[in-house]
């Protein structure tokens, strides 16, 4: 198993050092975020502590100023200032006009003695007999806002050990992850404020969102783009090895009708003179197969470089394909009768007429045809079927012959690819016949697929649109 390792890591070294690299520099990135956010989460921990630090003075300084607005100075008549505490309402009562003399020989009453009394007797009652919900979150919000928290945040004010009405609707104390104590005494109340950010994560990540955002592009695009390069080299490997077989196999294809040829030819000038008319013309006959096969070959491969320049056209018209069907079957009963087996061809019934180019469609056809009969073993039984339905005319061409695999499968249609398992290696030709098969039909709008196991044969299927 290490040694099976060893060998795949040798063969794709290059990818895993590459995909190491891209996954180590989105890894640090991140981690970079990472910390970032940290930094951010840091960062709002403070500006809420600094808040809740600066909230006592905030409010003390609201209810003193809440209390002057109370007071007119411009009102010699006495005025009264109404607090709310828990154990019933208190009403406090001044002169606003000159003091007269005590009868203590005091000059007057101080005020500022008194703006000190009421501060020290305010600050010993519970916020919520003086501060509405509204006044105290406005502080609230306010402060958050000072220290660039536009989060909305839910809290509560506990006084004494208990929960205030000073608390944000919906308000739970499970999720609470803020508390500060605001006033702890033995002669006054004790005041905590729990809060809690409801989206504090998409808040804090909100901050650092277009470096999240580009680091995940980058990502993207790296990955993309190392993907798109491996899958670019792997198919150049590939394209290298095939065009590489193809060049063996068509030098190898045409060697043996040269050397045939060649082989006619020296006999015809050797022994020329010596032959009678039936023996010149069988070399003749020789001669002129192997240079009709070769030709034959030859076109096939013209016409998929033209189908690569996108220069083949179709030379569409009327036509039976039932007829054109026949016609192919019948090229190769002989054939098939000579080793033995048996061509069976099943025709529906209906009007099979085709708007199409009738030779390529015939050599389309005819190469499937030929397939089933080369990687036939032994006597090669093939059945042929034209039905149609109300979309497309069918074709099956279905034969009892060596199979495929799921990778043959997959890459039979490729341009220059030939099996290289079993006894398909040994069937002649350059791996063009199928790829042909498949332009010519795409050609005509339709579509053909395969199916095929080893050891029992391949079924091939040709859609034709109808219209």
């Amino acid at each position: 198993m290490v040694k099976a390792f060893i060998r795949k890591f040798r063969k794709h070294y290059a990818t895993a050092l590459l995909t190491a690299a891209v996954l180590g520099a989105l890894y640090l990135q991140l981690s970079l975020l990472s910390g970032e956010l940290e930094l951010q989460r840091q960062q709002h921990t403070t500006n809420v502590g600094e808040m809740a630090n600066d909230l006592n003075n905030r409010v003390r300084l609201h209810i003193k100023r809440k209390s002057i607005r109370n007071r007119n100075p411009n009102n010699t008549s006495d005025s009264t200032l109404t607090i709310t505490t828990p154990m019933g309402i208190t009403t406090l009562r001044w002169s606003n006009g000159p003091f007269q003399q005590s009868p203590f020989g005091s000059d007057g009453f101080d005020a500022e003695i008194f703006d000190n009394f009421l501060e020290n007797f305010q600050s010993q009652m519970p916020w919520e007999a003086q501060l509405s919900f509204e006044e105290l979150d406005s502080i609230i919000s306010t402060e958050l806002n000072s220290k660039g928290i536009t989060v909305e945040p839910k809290w509560s004010v506990v006084e004494n050990g208990r929960m205030s009405t000073l608390t944000s609707p919906d308000f739970d104390p499970d999720q609470v992850n803020f508390i500060y104590t605001l006033a702890e005494s033995f002669i006054g109340p004790s005041r905590q404020l729990l809060m809690y950010f409801p989206g504090e994560g998409f808040y804090l990540a909100k901050k650092v969102y277009l470096s999240l955002f580009a680091a995940l592009l980058f990502a993207v695009v790296i990955l993309l783009a190392f993907l798109g390069v491996q899958r670019k080299g792997m198919r150049q490997k590939r394209l290298a090895e095939v065009k590489s077989d193809f060049i063996n196999n068509m030098s190898h294809e045409f060697k043996t009708p040269l050397a045939t040829i060649s082989l006619a030819v020296d006999s015809l000038m050797k022994n020329g003179e010596k032959m009678n008319k039936d023996q010149m013309q069988s070399y003749f006959e020789i001669i002129k197969a192997e240079n009709k096969r070769m030709n034959a070959q030859m076109e096939s491969v013209l016409q998929m470089s033209l189908m690569d320049k996108e220069e083949l056209t179709l030379d569409k018209e009327w036509m039976k394909l039932d007829q054109l069907v026949e016609e192919a079957v019948d090229h190769f009963r002989l054939n098939v009768q000579d080793r033995g087996g048996w061509l069976d061809l099943q025709l529906a019934e209906g009007s099979f007429d085709l708007l199409g180019d009738r030779t390529q469609l015939k050599s389309a056809l005819t190469n499937l045809i030929d397939n089933a009969i080369k990687y036939s073993l032994s006597a090669p039984q093939i059945s042929v079927k034209l039905d149609l339905n109300d979309e497309y005319y069918l074709i099956y061409i279905k034969d009892r012959g060596i199979g495929m695999d799921e990778e043959t499968q997959r890459q039979v249609f490729d341009r220059f690819f030939r099996a290289t398992k079993g006894n398909i290696h040994d069937v002649k030709g350059h791996g063009l016949g199928l790829s042909f098969v498949k332009e010519i039909i795409e050609k005509h709008q339709g579509q053909i697929t395969l199916k095929s196991a080893i050891g029992k044969g391949t079924s091939f299927t040709i859609a034709l649109p109808r219209k």
